[in-house]
């Protein structure tokens, strides 16, 4: 809808849109998305590298088999690092290939509310995507439950004993924490 086409119903939804509880929730959202973008990050990019961590060098630096990591990660995809490792983590089985490729529209979300977010605020016409948001935390879960995987069958005497559904990472308590925060703040807003 424009303004040409109907400028009252333009000017109602504008107003819609500049609405404390409106512009309130477009601000917790991006601030969520980039939360969550760099959670991802960090699950896809430095934990993938880590993984070809050999040990520690003598300032408990990590030192990482450069040459297995380029081979088996970063040859997937030469010119992108966060393909290559989103392609590890798919033949690692962690996540599908559709999960993969979703994150690009994922990512070009997050891009698109952080650099024009004043867009999403006052244009009627944008919307934000809170079902990304939703399929980038089942990602996100997805990956961190491969991990926790990981580190039970290398570091626990009994694997089977541990119910990896229940395992909870800080940083996703916290985000978690988080999301249900903008909920329960939505919820009560709408309800005044």
């Amino acid at each position: 809808m424009g303004y040409t086409d109907d400028p009252e119903g333009y000017e109602r939804a504008v107003e819609a849109k500049l609405q404390p509880k409106s512009i309130r929730f477009a601000l917790m959202f991006a601030s969520l998305l980039q939360m969550l973008h760099e959670r991802l990050k960090l699950v896809v990019l430095d934990e993938v590298r880590e993984f070809y961590s050999v040990g520690c060098d003598d300032s408990g630096r990590s030192v990482v088999n450069e040459d297995a990591y380029r081979r088996e990660v970063l040859d997937r995809a030469p010119k992108n690092k966060f393909r290559a490792s989103l392609l590890w983590l798919v033949e690692s089985e962690a996540i599908t290939l559709a999960q993969a490729d979703r994150l690009d529209d994922i990512y070009a979300h997050r891009h698109a509310v952080t650099h024009e977010l004043i867009k999403y605020i006052v244009d009627p016409d944008e919307r934000l995507d809170t079902d990304l948001f939703v399929e980038a935390v089942e990602i996100l879960k997805a990956i961190k439950r491969f991990w926790a995987e990981i580190m039970v069958f290398t570091t626990v005497d009994n694997p089977g004993e541990v119910d990896l559904d229940q395992v909870f990472t800080l940083d996703m308590i916290v985000l978690q924490r988080c999301v249900n925060a903008v909920i329960e703040g939505t919820r009560e807003r709408a309800g005044e």
